[in-house]
């Protein structure tokens, strides 16, 4: 029941702490910046008293992108749309963003900083190295199915790495976590490492929490003919096979 429990508890955690409405958000919004203003006549009277301070503009887009991207998905999310939703002109999303997929690069950057404060919140003190890395590793599969829209834009083949380097950091910094979990898992267990051991065992784990991920999103965690588990009794055994082929590494 472990994946189950872990989707209802954050999904009772985002309750608490969800987003006020759009409605309330518009309210909320500060007037548009460079030029903005001067490519709608109508935002002067819609800016409210307080404006942004420099930088919170381009966070509010991405999160209004989040909740857009839930809602409509990947396709038919509009900047003209997520610019009326914070109440800003059409303008300042392509400032910050330049386009539509500098917009979804960065709503992506965002998901894999999501992931790792995600796995970070779960862990807790006096774990051992196994178990941080066994919670790393099933955290990524239940962020993924609590996020399924914002998942798959994460891995999305239509961003080319050199062309967007905020992903690329983020990215890296959700891997290395994982890396140095899987170096500090064999070094415990007191076996020799080869140079590329933790890569390995950290490269296997991604591959097996990124399929089992994404079959449990699309409902087709048993093949056909194959003997039914549950998605909790799956993710304990793809674990369980994961250390074992680590620990031979």
């Amino acid at each position: 029941m472990a994946v189950t429990k872990a989707i209802n508890e954050e999904k009772t955690s985002r309750k608490s702490r969800a987003p006020a409405s759009r409605s309330k958000a518009r309210a909320a919004v500060a007037e548009p910046v460079d030029g903005d203003a001067a490519e709608d006549p109508q935002a002067e009277e819609q800016a409210p008293e307080r404006p942004y301070h420099h930088g919170n503009l381009r966070e509010e887009l991405i999160r209004c992108g989040k909740l857009r991207l839930k809602e409509d998905g990947a396709p038919d999310l509009s900047l003209r749309r997520i610019a009326a939703d914070v109440g800003v002109s059409q303008v300042a999303p392509k400032y910050h963003f330049g386009n539509k997929e500098g917009l979804l690069a960065s709503i992506a950057a965002s998901g894999f900083r999501d992931l790792t404060e995600f796995r970070y919140s779960r862990m807790k003190p006096g774990m051992t190295a196994e178990q941080r890395l066994r919670m790393l590793l099933s955290s990524y599969v239940v962020f993924a199915t609590l996020n399924p829209a914002l998942f798959h834009l994460m891995f999305s083949p239509q961003f080319k790495g050199k062309d967007h380097p905020e992903l690329i950091e983020s990215a890296s910094q959700s891997y290395q976590l994982l890396a140095h979990a899987a170096s500090e898992y064999l070094r415990e267990s007191g076996k020799a490492m080869s140079p590329t051991a933790a890569d390995d065992a950290a490269r296997i784990g991604w591959i097996s929490m990124h399929g089992l991920a994404t079959l449990t999103m699309e409902h087709r965690i048993n093949p056909i003919g194959a003997p039914r588990y549950s998605k909790e009794q799956l993710l304990e055994r793809t674990l369980d096979m994961v250390f074992a082929a680590s620990r031979t590494l």
